[in-house]
């Protein structure tokens, strides 16, 4: 039969056929209809039927299509596009419509109209070409059947799913075309790729893809349809349509986003986000759990809080009352009795039995008001109120107000752990996702431009090397160090400069500039005759800079230009700019830079990415809020009401930065409250933040991250490296160094009976005598050492002894050096293999030898030799203090352990003491006391110098235990050698100087040496090593990486430095007076209004805190900006800026904002992320994550999820009936009961969501019957868990499960409390038994977690780093208690400020701890800086520090500085390298979807799978122990299905299969020899198919696997749950040899294995 072939796209159109799954099986009647129809010649590819109408040969269908298909259509439609953003521009800066007035008053009203009636037609034409929603060649009837075959199909989870344009289609599997023939019955189906739809073009997705299957396609008709609902809202007589008006205006704005599209770069950056959808919408589904739960708990703990303000009552009867405005109280002082009382209700009952929080002064009273602040809309009242503060809470701005709110209204610690949690730690998680989306977007991008792309070869043309041009490479350097020096004169520009000084400056330019036109004369005339080289682009780019450059410079030292106080401040910036050729020149720069900058069309296209979202957010804005917000609320000017385009810009972006976002927020919501406006404002602004914060400033951060990547190649060469390094063959014998790792070590050590199979064979490997001999002349060339210069010849006092030791002996000394490897060189990876490890353990034997040649190196202080007792037995009491101890005496572990208990006693103590002894502390103690601390020293003398003492001595006895044990300097472990030993005896020095001045200083120490007690809290460190690990790879070993960061930082800090300082220099001083012109006439006073009075005050001008007045004061304002703080302010005072000498007036200068705009811009794209960026980098290499390819990382996520995993743990079934029933309703997996409670958590937390504030009685106990019934139906469900399982088991159960003991203790309790409370009186409800209810019942909803396979399986994914987590809090604790002992002794006793509070101080520990953890987030520290800065006459000064309470300039601007990039920028950075490194759930969602092979990582982490696996396990495992007998683990391999099943002989050649093919052989033979039923003559005809190979093979990788499994035994127990699920994978994974799994390169593993074997 003749068939006509269907496989190429040009002839067919595609049939929902193609979205069947191959298991389905039609009709053939049925199927003939759905097969593609052939389409005539020259006819465009259309099929079937749009709308049911139009057909594929239709001509008017036609006509349109090819209408379409027209490149005038598309230059038709960007017209329209761009004539629409016009408009909506003009009209957004016009502020037109800013009066909500009727449509039509405006002419570009009807301009929009014209514009969208042309896209109506567009929409109408593609409906015509494309269909509405069934693609063309779908009829209605057997659509329907589709849809009930595909509801079928996913039920069963057997259908694949591709992505077109942002949605989802069922895929067959891959075919390759259609064969059909005339007759119409199928003859032959081969499948087409997968991927055809994907490449196909926008031509042939029109023809054949229905229009509301794009996305882009809906948001045009979505669009039009907003528009047109907005023309008839509009246009209509109602009186409330304002809002309606607002919205749908906005909404049909949106179709500007087509401008997404603008470039390849900007379309990928949006295909990446795209690509991100479905984890980030999995995360925001998690996050909006602990969302809503820290929501309800604010409810339960805050509700009420914001009414409560301090209100003055005038004890004359003359005033009336007057309202502190935002001075929240829980209390007030009696003025009779100065006694505390509690606040009381409006109408006078007292609210509570005891007042809390702030306390109002005499004659004001805590009164709980009808309103909450803001319009009644910034409270806890609410769900919906509750839901907007904790959102912003979790942005980390804003939310420090919040919590001196209800510190002042409740507790101190209010709002604490929220911003832990949720910002910290779950916001985080964003970055994850876009960072690994973006990443594999770009390698997609590459892999298909590499594929598809042709590369063009450079023509690069040069001419010869003449004299000229050698001469000039010589002096080159002479013209980059005048332009350094002409930069540093720059910067020597004061507002109150000389005119000598001004005219030295000058000069300077003036000599520059002149100096460097000759050069680029030079470098033109050296490049003759061929001087067209000189313009060649790319490689002579630095020509037209420089030139360009030169010129600009010339021309503006012109008189005329230069004496302009408007032009010539721009235009300095290209004087400024001729520093980039200093970066350029310095290597370390230029390398930092050639790395940020990688890629840098990438960081372009973000750029561009940004500036549009931007762009088109700032019109949407100015559609939706525009004339709707005051210009003043509560009588103060609202700087964003978005009333014009400028004003809109400033607010997104604004809101973008995070900066005051909370403040715009807070505006809406309360100047339209009472408008549903005003919670689509909210909305709107919310939504903005989170994609903004989460998903496009985080795409920088993954575009930087990514540059910083090395290659695969040297990813494997540096795993050696590393493997080699934390190779320690002795560390069983060394212990652990700290105190609590010391006792979990000796419990270890307790049952473990055997030094474990991996040390013994590293031991055997490293430090085997058979390789000694071959090892040492070829892997280490060691400096030659006379024995005529042996130190012992010399006397430590002679001149030539201390000589030869730093200079001789230092580079002869191995253990003065360590080896290093260039990985650049090496390509063979065997080689570099074999060269690492042979050149390790030459290294260690080389430093064997040198000990053993000489013995005075190993002697201590010169005296004790390795043999001495006393250094031995100090040697018991303290381990190493580093690596290997040579010749010395095992530590003792029990007089280890009661030795560091006592230290960290003694630390503990010394810790105590320094936050207790507070300078208020002193100063009141030595007052109580009758010592006048500056007289007659009786401070000296007091309990706390006693103590000082006692603890030094303690130290330094430690101190000497140690140097005795290992030597202080020049021995192999010499104290000093030990980064925490060398941060020991620093504390030891201080504390000891610190003693002895307060002895000669008479009890009065200077702010300095007042410092030093802070440096006692680094001993804390001690505790775990894990803390130390954190602090010393993050401080110590990362300080080099991050102060390269800072370099590079620098490099655009200082240029914008002196560009601002030109710019702005002298122009931030104002008048207090604003009707003031000239501040030479700001003298004298004038009328003022403060607090309701009128009060005369007087004139004068100053600068608001920060200047561009000198080139230090540049520096701190700008890097004030780049930590986000304040620049809106800065922006503001720029914005105002009238001249030099003239007082500021509102908007005056509106582009002064450029240069904060600019600089603000850069800050968020390069210099913010590029710490962040070196910081997860950082940690990544720290942990070993940033050397594992792609499917290592991959592999070892899936151990890390598989390792948590634990058995059921059920145990076996009861027998007794009633707990049978019991059992299989709550215990068994798919139990009737789980569905439930499901049902019951869901009812509490609607109930929980319907409480507000002030309550109705009746529903108040409605509520908590609700409650007492759902906490019973709960309590009752425990108990059935409990009755249904064997004490044994429930012990093993509830024990090992947190999930089960937090349901267990939280629901018992709350049905207590819920009845114990059902008959209390409304008062009692609502103190604390009523609200600690509340809050249980609102953690029995932690339980919906669980329920959700989703949410479950994202919680353990985030949970895997919580325990990096805590170690990281721990150090940052300890910092935190070193910084705030530090700014409490320094800053103790000084007044507080306009920016401080009875909270926001340094006086004691836990104040200054919250104050820090606010400047941490970045909250106002800058503003809190200026508080400490100040001097006399606004302070007392005095030469007694106990009497003085002024601040210092220096201290503050050091401490101040440094807690800001240590906290700010090192230690919260780290909690995104946390999560990003910890955070596995990527890895499953993301990419174990690629099409490069990795999709078997995924499988082993499925849900499926894993039940498989405790199903598996519980019928051997019958008590739910958790282990099995060894003899049993063949029985569990042989019955684990797919894919853990691990079989000898795969299918065909099974048992059960080879039998029952012996059957089938015989029902249909009747010859051969039967055994039963079997024919066994057909036995060998089946075994002559196996591949002989491939079962030897098999048998090898079952037999490693089989014995892995076994050395993980437990003594007296078994096989534990988690060995056979971590171990299988690594076998069943594809080419786990070659690189899947391997920690260290396999090449290293073979290797060695050969030589060890060889031995």
């Amino acid at each position: 039969m003749e068939t006509i072939s269907l496989a190429t796209n040009e002839n067919y159109a595609y049939s929902p056929v193609e979205s069947l799954h191959q298991s389905l099986t039609l009709d053939p009647e049925i199927e003939d209809s759905f097969l593609p129809v052939p389409l005539a010649e020259g006819l465009p590819p259309l099929g079937g039927k749009s709308l049911a109408f139009f057909s594929g040969n239709n001509r008017y269908r036609v006509l349109l299509y090819q209408i379409l298909s027209h490149q005038a259509f598309d230059i038709f439609a960007f017209v329209l596009i761009l004539i629409q953003t016009l408009l909506l521009t003009y009209r957004a800066v016009s502020a037109l419509g800013s009066d909500n007035s009727n449509w039509g008053h405006r002419w570009p009203d009807y301009a929009l109209l014209i514009v969208f009636c042309c896209y109506t037609m567009e929409v109408i034409v593609r409906i015509i070409v494309s269909g509405l929603i069934l693609n063309p060649d779908t009829d209605t009837q057997q659509f329907i059947f589709e849809v009930l075959k595909m509801l079928h199909l996913s039920r069963d989870g057997k259908r694949d799913l591709i992505m077109i344009d942002g949605d989802r289609f069922l895929t067959p599997q891959p075919t390759s075309g259609y064969s059909m023939t005339k007759g119409g019955s199928v003859v032959k189906t081969v499948r087409a790729e997968k991927g055809q739809m994907l490449n196909e073009s926008e031509l042939v997705k029109t023809a054949r893809l229905a229009y509301l299957r794009s996305s882009w396609n809906r948001l045009d008709f979505s669009c039009v349809l907003f528009y047109w609902i907005y023309l008839i809202v509009a246009t209509s007589s109602s009186d409330n349509k304002s809002t309606a008006v607002n919205v749908f205006r906005a909404l049909s704005a949106l179709r500007i986003l087509k401008w997404m599209k603008l470039t390849n770069g900007t379309s990928t950056v949006l295909y990446s986000i795209k690509t991100a959808v479905p984890a980030l919408a999995n995360v925001m589904t998690f996050i909006s759990v602990f969302w809503t739960l820290f929501a309800l708990v604010g409810i339960q703990a805050f509700s009420g809080s914001f009414r409560r303000q301090c209100v003055w009552v005038d004890p004359y009867q003359q005033e009336a009352n007057y309202t502190n405005n935002l001075q929240f109280c829980g209390g007030y002082l009696d003025p009779v009795n100065k006694t505390h009382l509690p606040w009381v209700r409006s109408n006078g009952e007292p609210g509570t039995g005891a007042a809390k929080g702030f306390i109002c002064p005499a004659y004001s009273m805590c009164v709980e008001l009808d309103e909450n602040v803001y319009n009644n809309t910034v409270s806890f009242d609410n769900i919906l109120q509750s839901l907007e503060l904790v959102f912003v809470i979790m942005g980390m701005n804003g939310f420090s107000d919040l919590m001196n709110y209800t510190a002042d209204s409740e507790h101190l610690i209010a709002a604490l752990c929220n911003v832990v949690i949720l910002a910290w730690w779950m916001f985080n998680l964003f970055i994850a996702v876009i960072s690994t989306s973006f990443a594999v977007t770009r390698e997609m991008k590459e892999r298909k431009g590499s594929h598809n792309g042709q590369k063009h070869e450079e023509i690069v043309y040069r001419g010869p090397d003449t004299k000229l041009k050698l001469i000039y490479a010589n002096i080159e350097p002479v013209f980059v160090l005048l332009i350094f020096i002409d930069f540093v004169i720059e910067c020597c520009k004061t507002s109150t400069m000389s005119e000598r000084r001004s005219n030295i400056i000058y000069l300077s330019q003036a000599i520059t500039s002149t100096v460097l036109l000759l050069e680029i004369l030079f470098r033109f005339a050296a490049t003759f005759p061929y001087w067209r080289e000189f313009f060649l682009l790319p490689q002579n780019a630095k020509n037209y800079i420089d030139l360009l450059l030169v010129i600009i410079t010339c021309v503006i030292l012109i008189p005329p230009i230069k004496d302009s106080r408007i032009a010539y401040p721009w235009l300095s910036f290209f004087q400024v700019a001729r520093i980039y050729r200093v970066v350029v020149a310095t290597k370390f720069t230029r390398q930092n830079w050639l790395i940020v900058m990688g890629k840098v069309r990438n960081l372009a296209d973000l750029v561009v990415f940004l500036l549009l979202m931007l762009y088109i957010c700032s019109l949407v804005a100015s559609e939706l809020l525009r004339g709707n917000i005051p210009q003043e609320y509560h009588g103060q000017s609202v700087t964003i009401s978005f009333h014009n385009m400028a004003n809109s810009f400033a607010g997104i972006y604004q809101i973008m930065t995070t900066e005051g976002w909370a403040n715009v927020l807070f505006t809406i919501t309360g100047s339209l409250s009472g408008t549903s406006l005003a919670w689509v404002g909210a909305i709107f602004i919310c939504g903005w933040f989170l994609f903004a914060n989460s998903v496009v400033v985080n795409l920088f951060i993954a575009a930087i991250q990514e540059n910083f990547d090395i290659s695969e190649e040297e990813k494997r060469l540096r795993q050696i490296v590393a493997y080699s390094d934390n190779y320690k063959p002795t560390e069983l014998d060394d212990g652990p160094t700290s105190m609590f790792e010391s006792m979990a070590g000796d419990r270890r050590r307790r049952k473990s009976s055997s030094i474990p199979m991996q040390y013994a064979a590293r031991e055997m490997l490293g430090s085997g005598e058979v390789v000694a001999d071959f090892l040492l002349p070829e892997s280490i060339i060691m400096p030659v050492v006379e024995e005529g210069s042996m130190v012992s010849k010399r006397t430590i006092f002679s001149f030539d002894y201390w000589k030869e030791k730093f200079t001789i002996e230092r580079r002869s000394n191995p253990f003065y050096f360590r080896p290093s490897f260039r990985f650049d060189e090496m390509k063979d990876v065997d080689k570099f293999v074999r060269k690492v490890l042979l050149i390790k353990i030459a290294h260690k034997k080389v430093r064997e030898k040198y000990v053993q040649d000489h013995p005075n190196f190993n002697r201590v202080l010169f005296c004790l030799s390795p043999e001495s007792r006393l250094r031995r037995f100090c040697q018991t009491i303290v381990g190493p203090t580093h690596g290997t101890r040579y010749n010395g005496a095992n530590r003792n572990y029990r007089l280890s352990q009661i030795f560091s208990a006592i230290i960290m006693i003694c630390v503990t103590g010394l810790v105590i003491i320094a936050c207790v002894t507070t300078p208020f502390f002193q100063k009141y103690y030595y007052q109580s006391h009758g010592c006048d601390s500056a007289d007659n020293g009786c401070g000296a003398w007091s309990w706390m110098t006693y103590t000082d003492i006692s603890f030094a001595a303690i130290f330094t006895i430690e101190a000497a235990i140690k140097i005795i044990a290992d030597g202080f300097i020049y021995t192999p472990n010499a104290y000093l050698w030990s980064t925490w030993n060398g941060i020991d005896f620093f504390v030891l020095v201080t504390l000891w100087i610190e003693i002895l001045t307060t002895f000669l200083n008479r009890g009065t120490n200077t702010r300095f040496l007042r410092a030093f007690k802070a440096f006692r809290a680094l001993r804390l460190l001690d505790v775990n090593d894990a803390a130390k690990d954190t602090f010393h790879s993050i401080i110590i070993v990362g300080l080099g990486k991050i102060v390269g960061a800072a370099i590079v930082s620098l490099t655009l800090l200082l240029p914008f430095s002196l560009w601002g300082l030109n710019i702005f220099m002298g122009k931030f001083d104002s008048c207090t007076d604003s009707n003031v012109n000239e501040l030479s006439t700001c003298t004298g006073e004038f009328l003022n209004s403060v607090y309701n009075w009128n009060f005369w005050l007087p004139r004068s001008y100053n600068n608001p805190g920060y200047s561009f007045d000198q080139f230090s004061q540049s520096i701190s304002i700008l890097f004030q900006i780049i930590s986000l703080e304040g620049w809106n302010n800065v922006l503001q005072s720029a914005e105002d800026v009238v001249g030099v000498g003239l007082n500021q007036q509102t908007n005056n200068s509106v582009y002064n904002g450029i240069f904060v705009y600019l600089f603000n811009f850069i800050s968020i794209a390069f210099i913010a992320t590029l710490f962040i960026t070196v910081i997860m980098q950082n940690y990544a290499m720290k942990t070993g994550v940033g050397f594992l390819t792609s499917k290592q990382r991959a592999f070892l996520e899936i151990q890390k999820i598989l390792q948590q995993v634990r058995p059921s743990r059920t145990g076996q079934r009861p027998k007794n009936r009633f707990r049978r029933y019991c059992y299989n309703r709550t215990v068994a997996r798919g139990g009737s009961w789980n569905k439930y409670v499901t049902v019951l958590l869901l009812i509490q937390v609607v109930v929980l969501c319907s409480e507000y504030y002030p309550s109705l009685g009746g529903l108040e106990t409605v509520r908590d019957l609700l409650y007492l019934v759902t906490s019973a139906l709960l309590v009752l469900y425990v108990v059935c868990r409990l009755v249904g399982l064997p004490w044994s088991s429930y012990r093993l159960h509830y024990i090992r499960n947190a999930w089960d003991i937090f349901w267990f203790a939280i629901v018992l309790a709350s049905f207590t409390l819920s009845l114990a409370t059902i008959k209390v009186d409304d008062d009692a409800k609502s103190g604390a038994v009523g609200t600690i209810k509340r809050l249980l019942f609102v953690a029995v909803t932690l339980m919906l977690i669980p329920k959700s396979d989703r949410l479950s399986r994202l919680f353990v994914a985030t949970s895997a780093s919580l325990p990096a987590i805590l170690s990281l809090l721990f150090t940052w604790f300890v910092l935190f208690l070193v910084y705030s002992i530090a700014f409490n002794q320094i800053f103790g006793l000084t007044r507080i400020g306009p920016n401080g509070s009875s909270n926001v101080n340094f006086r004691t520990i836990p104040k200054a701890m919250l104050l820090l953890f606010r400047m941490s987030c970045g909250e106002g520290w800058n503003s809190v800086m200026l508080d400490y800065t100040i001097q006399s006459p606004y302070c007392v000064e005095s030469s007694d520090f106990f009497s003085s309470d002024c601040g210092s300039v220096p201290y503050a601007y050091v401490l101040f500085f440094s807690w800001n990039i240590i906290s700010m920028y090192i230690f919260a950075n780290m909690f995104i390298s946390l999560i990003y490194e910890s955070f596995s759930y990527v890895y499953q969602e993301c990419y174990t979807s690629e099409s490069n092979g990795s999709a078997q990582f995924g499988q082993f982490v499925s849900r499926g799978t894993i039940r498989a696996y405790k199903d598996a396990w519980d019928r051997i495992d019958e008590n739910g122990t958790g282990y099995i007998p060894k003899d049993k683990v063949g029985k569990l391999l042989r019955s684990l299905p797919h894919p853990l099943n691990v079989h000898i002989y795969e299918s065909p050649y099974t048992y059960p299969e080879i039998i029952e093919r012996c059957k089938m052989s015989a029902r249909r033979h009747d010859h051969g020899r039967m055994v039963g039923d079997n024919d066994i003559d057909a036995i060998p005809e089946v075994l002559r198919n196996i591949d002989i190979d491939k079962v030897k093979e098999a048998r090898r990788q079952y037999t490693r696997m089989y014995e892995e499994i076994m050395m993980q035994g437990v003594a007296d127990h078994g096989i534990p749950f988690s060995a056979p699920l971590t171990i299988i994978p690594y076998y069943k994974i594809e080419n786990a040899d070659n690189d899947a799994v391997t920690y260290a390169s396999a090449s290293f593993v073979t290797w060695s294995s050969k030589w060890l074997a060889c031995y």
